[in-house]
């Protein structure tokens, strides 16, 4: 028998055993994520070994229940460590399948899951933050994004063990080194902190979940295990522990540091880790080349082919490393650091330029100057280079974001650093985040719709959250059933509809406050609310015929530096705030601006406030 939950779920199962059963009976429990993967024989891989994980046994007496989270499975039917209850914990699944290994009558009165998702939530329900537009499918991403994330949240002492056992799998490994929950890759594995993930998933947890005590439980666990004579951090934390050997995911904890200092204001913590994040920086600057390009000799990614050398990917990201890193030493006072870092990400950009990557016939950045990868246009790369602002200027990105979109498939974009079939969320969500910075938000709309309403409605999947990557055809892009179905980095639209189509988002690397500027991308309508460290922003705006705005904000003191609102191209019309007329073709209120399709509010005080934009 297979119950179906219905969405994604996660934890320790309970099976209440009607008194009408027969005496002396086994059960067996297998899960799967995917409905492909559903079998009485064995559960999806999760072990990242052998991922041979047979259906494990329990004795099912009349009248009892049988529990994973204490009984013991039947000798010789799971792993060696079955009798620590964790390490029955199945982190991610929607389909149990119970099966009658004994041959006798069993019946079976309930089956119940004990979620384990994010522990330190009191309600899983209760998100401090929203979203809401007159899209049903990007609202229900919006949110399958955020529920995505949140079964990523797991307590400290619930990681997966690695190495990995030889039969079955288990849970029961300690991932964090601080706190009492970390966010991890996936659901059902690898249940680890790894700072690649992080590039998404830190920014979908703000402006859903808002739990950023749990992001820097992840970051400082990444610090702890920083290699203290080389300043190189792990490729991902424990029990995995592999350190220095991939510079690309060294960086991505940088911006994570960065971008959580931003987010949550505590400069307390980015003071007590700035030895180890200097360090950090120090390792990766001396592989910057006399060009100023970066030089990849830690090979080790997010599993995209030829990472070494000078690639475009691992530049884009090393010059937001150096920006975000800039701009927080700043921050902290540290100013021969900010001016040293923020020059060599300048340097890095001119060498970009001047190197070889731009090819212009196909409107995208080689992945490498010369050799094989001068004929592979990643998606990667291309995106980072424009959601990061590597690209010379607003003309190069909206160059980049057309071709990208020339090459969307059925089901997605495609992602040929890894393979000529693929689609991979990770990088799709990258660029997602592109097309908005560009200002082709109808682009970056139509690929959410396109890439993730695919795995929202995908008959196999999860009804609930996004994959790690699968290719064209629809199937597993990571050895079949040990893909991921509850991925955290395959949620970047969550982030993106939050600060872009909403248009709540940070106004500057330096955490100074939120601006509010709407992309509506041909939507009439949206909502939302972000908590952030100066308190809860809401806004909600209309877009009604012609060029009629309304936008409606709250907020308090000190949390909006800007708003801005789409205007017409030639400025012709009438921006009132609360009724007063502040543009009318031209400024007629102090702090009013106009430039590239918006006008601009400086000027505006705490408090509920409405913008209106009328055609003239």
């Amino acid at each position: 028998m297979t119950y179906d939950f219905g969405q994604e779920v996660g934890g320790y199962v309970t099976l209440r055993v009607a008194p009408g059963s027969e005496t002396n009976q086994t059960v067996g429990l297998t899960y799967s994520e995917l409905s492909t993967y559903v079998s009485p024989d064995s559960s999806d891989g999760s072990n990242g070994g052998s991922n041979d994980e047979p259906a494990v046994q329990y004795p099912a007496a009349p009248g009892g229940t049988v529990r994973t989270a204490s009984d013991v499975p039947v000798a010789g039917a799971g792993p060696a460590a079955a009798a620590n209850p964790r390490s029955q914990l199945r982190g991610g699944f929607r389909y149990l399948t119970v099966v009658n290994e004994s041959g006798g009558a069993i019946e079976l009165a309930e089956a119940t899951v004990e979620l384990t998702f994010a522990p330190n939530a009191t309600d899983l329900s209760a998100y401090p933050n929203y979203f809401s537009c007159d899209d049903d499918l990007l609202t229900r991403i919006w949110y399958a994004g955020a529920y995505t994330v949140q079964t990523n949240i797991l307590a400290t002492d619930q990681g997966r063990v690695w190495g990995p056992p030889g039969l079955g799998w288990d849970n029961s490994a300690t991932v964090g080194d601080t706190g009492s929950t970390v966010l991890v890759d996936g659901a059902k594995r690898d249940r680890t902190v790894w700072p690649g993930d992080l590039g998404i998933s830190v920014l979908t947890d703000y402006v859903s979940l808002g739990d950023l005590p749990t992001v820097r439980n992840s970051l400082q666990t990444l610090l702890d295990h920083q290699d203290q004579s080389t300043g190189a951090l792990p490729y991902a934390g424990p029990a995995v522990d592999f350190i220095g050997n991939s510079d690309a995911y060294h960086l991505w904890t940088l911006i994570g540091a960065a971008s959580y200092v931003q987010l949550s204001g505590d400069t307390a913590w980015a003071r007590g880790a700035w030895p180890a994040l200097t360090k950090a920086v120090a390792f990766s600057t001396a592989k910057l080349d006399g060009d100023g390009l970066f030089d990849v000799t830690a090979a080790a990614d997010w599993a995209r082919g030829d990472a070494d050398g000078r690639n475009i990917e691992a530049n884009a990201i090393m010059f937001r490393a150096l920006t975000v890193c800039a701009a927080l030493a700043g921050q902290l006072g540290d100013t021969a650091a900010a001016a040293d870092w923020a020059a060599k990400a300048a340097a890095l950009r001119s060498a970009v330029e001047a190197g070889g990557y731009w090819d212009p016939d196909a409107g995208l950045y080689r992945d490498k100057p010369a050799g094989a990868g001068a004929a592979l246009h990643p998606q990667d790369g291309n995106a980072l280079a424009v959601w990061f602002g590597l690209v010379p200027d607003q003309e190069r990105g909206a160059a980049v974001s057309l071709a990208l979109a020339g090459r969307w498939t059925p089901v997605g974009a495609p992602t040929p650093e890894k393979s000529a079939d693929s689609v991979h969320p990770f990088p799709g969500g990258m660029e997602v985040h592109a097309h908005f910075t560009a200002g082709r938000a109808a682009t970056a709309l139509d690929l959410i719709r396109r890439e993730w309403g695919y795995m929202l409605d995908a008959p196999q999947g999860t009804a609930s959250t996004f994959w790690e990557g699968y290719r064209t055809d629809g199937t597993s892009d990571y050895s079949g059933s040990y893909m991921s179905a509850a991925h955290g980095w395959s949620t970047g639209p969550t982030s993106a509809l939050t600060y872009h189509l909403l248009g709540i988002a940070p106004a500057a690397d330096s955490g100074a406050g939120h601006r509010i500027q709407p992309r509506p991308g041909g939507q009439r309508r949206a909502e939302g609310r972000l908590v952030t460290a100066a308190g809860a922003i809401t806004a909600a705006w209309h877009q009604g015929p012609g060029t009629s705005f309304d936008l409606s904000v709250d907020a308090p003191a000190g949390a909006i530096t800007e708003i801005a609102v789409p205007v017409p191209a030639d400025g012709r019309c009438t921006v009132r705030l609360d009724g007063r007329t502040v543009w009318d073709g031209a400024p007629r209120a102090a702090g009013t601006t106009g430039s590239d399709g918006y006008v601009r509010l400086t000027r505006v005080p705490a408090g509920a406030h409405r913008v209106t934009v009328r055609a003239r």
